[in-house]
């Protein structure tokens, strides 16, 4: 923690009383601030889980900005373990994730100026593939782009309101419009979902506008059709006709079509294919807004109605003019608020709602989902679970929750046990689906996050994924101290059910100096083993990629330059990693001023040196337990 200063707060792995599958434990690993804690660098909201890079042992991440350009790492990257975030590449903002080259380290998307971009993992070389200067495609897309199996990007481009179009990037880097969405019976905007490529057969989700609730709904009728799933064979050419394989009736669930009002309404629903065949997936409500009336005028309007887990505005004062939601929760109109799960042939064939969600355990249910080699299909709901927030940074001194009114449920995450599904004549006997961990915002200590994207699957074995909301209080680097944020975290979820209880902390002293000044680096860690020393000045007991012990001080008067110290070890407990990091200014301009001391506990950066010197200390302790096991 830092010394003479305000320090981040707690940052315990005690999400566990939230969890409620025995063996699985969800840890919070950082939260994003647009603000900046105290010497870390500013970033914004993510809106698609991470991806993981094996080779570095990173999982790195997409935000569509920070508090200043100048300060932004929109693209960020973040050791898998407990702590530090730290920035990879400014101006490689955007609204959805990366999709990852095939055979080449290039990670692949879209940019806030609606340009699709390349850059290597590192976060160097961004290269723009498509300029979009003359705005032929929208920069605010929502749906995760993929590649097909010639090394092509497909994404959606869009403008949420009146048109949707699948495009292919070509090998020469123009634009292809393979096909435009038209498909809705009630009007003319046909919103797209999320994609899967399976073989050469491209799979998808179609909304159709209903209308926001209590205000301008066009039916309540459950067999009225909202939406559709899409199966066409990709080819060199643009698609002619687009076969459907199954429309969606209200009383199943909507696919959202609402996509570009609200932080929260934009993500998608996708699709996730098991070994037999089967396709699973998702049906949400189709807007998250709902009916609202400004008092002081009468109008009638539609407001964000907390069934997303975002924001509500339930009760809003804005300049003393109040905007108010008068409908009963939640606030919808239709059969099935909550949403569902499904399976369904890949020819159409068997499809089947498995499960509806109750609000308790979980609502809206989007964001990428994951098959894992045990057969549980993982995913994540937007709102829902056991816990309640305010969508708010909560300054040090104020009021929590400001008006209660304005609490959403935080979100949850769910599985199926595929093994486990039993359906006879159409009838639903055993579903599979299992309540696995409720999200909890707001000023706790344990709270790690609210309104989650979606998961990915990691070769490491974990799952991970980011928040929209709900990060955890810090100091930012203009003095305030916040008891919780309204941006997001990471977070991950260990299937082994490992449950650390070290830590690691690390502290240099003054973290700013001038040439020929002594600095002290000082390191000590709580029920760890396996230390190694990454970076920094090689001194006496610091030996950079060596083993050292568990605690220790240097003293050193370095050259000019910045330079980083990284201790990581393995938890006495249950082996899981641990890790800090601390950088040192030597005659160099450091993004905060005013601390002398700058630390973070339980995070940073692993080299691949490193990584496999710990991977052979935690086998050799694995042998060891299993040895007295």
């Amino acid at each position: 923690m830092k010394k003479l200063c305000l320090c981040l707060l707690s940052l315990s792995f005690s999400s566990l009383a939230t969890t409620a599958v025995e063996g699985i434990s969800v840890n919070h690993l950082t939260s994003l601030h647009s603000t900046g804690p105290v010497g870390w660098p500013t970033a914004g909201k993510p809106f698609a889980p991470p991806i993981y890079n094996a080779e570095r042992d990173q999982l790195i991440g997409l935000s569509y900005f920070g508090y200043k350009d100048e300060t932004a790492p929109s693209m960020w990257g973040l050791a898998p373990v407990q702590g530090h975030y730290f920035a990879l590449a400014k101006e490689v903002a955007g609204f959805v994730g990366f999709a990852e080259h095939p055979t080449e380290d290039k990670l692949y998307s879209i940019d806030l100026k609606g340009n699709v971009f390349s850059v290597h993992s590192d976060g160097s070389n961004k290269v723009i593939l498509f300029d979009n200067t003359e705005q032929e495609l929208n920069n605010r897309p929502n749906v995760q782009p993929i590649f097909d199996n010639q090394e092509r990007l497909l994404f959606i481009d869009t403008d949420h309101k009146t048109y949707s179009r699948l495009m292919r990037l070509e090998k020469d880097n123009t634009l292809t419009e393979l096909y435009r969405f038209n498909n809705n019976p009630h009007g003319d905007f046909t919103a797209a979902g999320g994609m899967l490529l399976s073989g050469n057969t491209l799979y998808g989700y179609l909304g159709y506008p209903r209308g926001i609730p209590h205000l301008n709904t066009l039916s309540i009728d459950d067999d009225f059709v909202v939406g559709a799933l899409y199966a066409v064979e990709l080819g060199e050419n643009p698609i002619a006709a687009l076969p459907l394989i199954h429309e969606f009736t209200l009383n199943q669930g909507e696919v959202p079509w609402h996509t570009r009002s609200g932080d929260e309404g934009r993500i998608a629903t996708y699709l996730v294919e098991d070994e037999a065949g089967y396709l699973y997936g998702s049906t949400t409500v189709g807007s998250c807004r709902s009916k609202g009336i400004i008092s002081y005028s009468g109008k009638a309007i539609g407001f964000a109605s907390g069934l997303c887990g975002g924001d509500s505005q339930v009760h809003n004062v804005i300049e003393k003019n109040e905007r108010l939601i008068h409908t009963e929760y939640p606030h919808y109109e239709g059969s099935n608020p909550h949403g569902s799960l499904f399976r369904i042939k890949k020819d159409g064939s068997e499809f089947n709602l498995l499960h509806t969600f109750n609000g308790e355990n979980g609502s809206q249910p989007r964001g990428p989902m994951v098959i894992t080699d045990t057969g549980f299909l993982y995913g994540t709901t937007m709102s829902g679970g056991i816990h309640k927030s305010e969508n708010t940074q909560v300054l040090e001194g104020n009021e929590y929750p400001n008006h209660p009114g304005n609490m959403t449920l935080d979100g949850t995450i769910y599985r199926l046990n595929l093994a486990d599904i039993q359906i006879e004549n159409g009838q639903i006997i055993e579903s599979g689906f299992e309540h696995v961990h409720s999200f909890k915002a707001g000023i706790a200590e344990d709270s790690d996050g609210k309104v989650p994207t979606g998961l990915m699957l990691a070769e490491n074995g974990k799952l991970y994924g980011t928040t929209l909301y709900g990060g955890r209080g810090y100091s930012d680097q203009y003095g305030g101290t916040f008891l919780a944020d309204n941006r997001g975290t990471v977070f991950e979820v260990d299937l082994s059910g490992l449950k650390p209880t070290g830590s690691v902390s690390i502290s240099i002293t003054p973290g700013n100096a001038q040439l020929g000044e002594e600095v002290e680096v000082t390191w000590s860690s709580h029920n760890a083993a396996d230390c190694v020393a990454i970076g920094g000045v090689a001194v006496g007991d610091w030996v950079p990629d060596g083993q050292i012990e568990s605690q220790g001080s240097i003293k050193i008067s370095p050259e000019s330059g910045i330079y980083t110290f990284t201790i990581n070890c393995r938890d006495a407990d249950v082996g899981s990693r641990l890790g800090a990091l601390s950088t040192l200014y030597v005659n160099a301009e450091a993004k905060i001023k005013q601390e002398e001391t700058l630390s973070y506990g339980n995070g940073g950066a692993l080299g691949f040196a490193a990584l496999t010197f710990l991977s052979a200390l935690g086998v050799r302790r694995l042998r060891r337990r299993r040895s007295q096991s």
